[in-house]
């Protein structure tokens, strides 16, 4: 039977592939009905995937979501980490394109817990820059930066320059919209002083414009980067 499981579930592979995706969720539920009786989780989580990736081809976004989140339950029952952020990537995908924010904001929490779960440092700062972002679009700026800082804190504590980059950005342009001008101003000499360090080109010239709307003339911005830098010093 499980060698029966085995040959359905490459019939759904292959059927997928050849865009037949009626047919292919076809063969991956058959193979599921068996593996679910074997009690084969690795193999059920599988078939839920390829069942839900076919009704996203179709257009069958409701029955995806329900695929989806069932597996995100076996996956979180049984501690496959990585199968579970396979999962509430698809829901993110979904979610976002009805413009669904708030359990976009959910699945985004649950993303940055199993990053924390796994320890992976990229994954949690990528999540809390995306649950900032997601505040930062309701102009809920208060929490954005907060999720910001958390980024870029982790950021600085693990030495990924790009992403200190990234989340000093974001942390600038939440502190212009509160109207927080000066500490702007100081995020932004901060990611300049980082960037001329690695010698970004791009993000030296993307901070010095910034700079510039912010009223600092070319003279003024040196001025303030020596001054940061000899601070930094001492």
């Amino acid at each position: 039977m499980l060698g029966q499981a085995a040959v359905y579930g490459i019939l759904g592979t292959l059927h997928f592939s050849s865009s037949e995706y009626e047919k292919s969720i076809d063969y991956y539920n058959k193979a599921y009905d068996i593996y679910k009786k074997s009690n084969q989780i690795v193999e059920q989580i599988t078939c839920l995937k390829g069942i839900g990736n076919n009704l996203i081809k179709l257009n069958q976004v409701d029955e995806a979501c329900d695929t989806f989140l069932e597996c995100s339950a076996l996956c979180s029952d049984n501690n496959d980490i990585y199968n579970l952020l396979d999962c509430l990537g698809k829901l993110i995908q979904i979610y976002e394109e009805q413009n669904n924010w708030d359990i976009v904001f959910e699945l985004y929490k649950k993303t940055l817990k199993a990053f924390e779960e796994l320890n992976d440092i990229k994954g949690i700062i990528i999540a809390y820059f995306n649950l900032g972002i997601l505040k930062r679009k309701e102009n809920n700026f208060n929490e954005a930066i907060i999720y910001f800082k958390k980024g870029t804190n982790k950021s600085i504590d693990s030495n990924y320059t790009e992403l200190i980059l990234k989340g000093l950005g974001y942390v600038g342009e939440v502190l212009v919209y509160q109207g927080e001008m000066n500490e702007a101003k100081e995020t932004y000499i901060k990611a300049l002083s980082i960037a001329e360090e690695i010698k970004s080109k791009n993000s030296i010239l993307q901070i010095r414009i910034l700079l510039n709307s912010l009223g600092l003339s070319e003279e003024e911005i040196n001025k303030e980067l020596t001054t940061y830098l000899n601070r930094r010093k001492n």
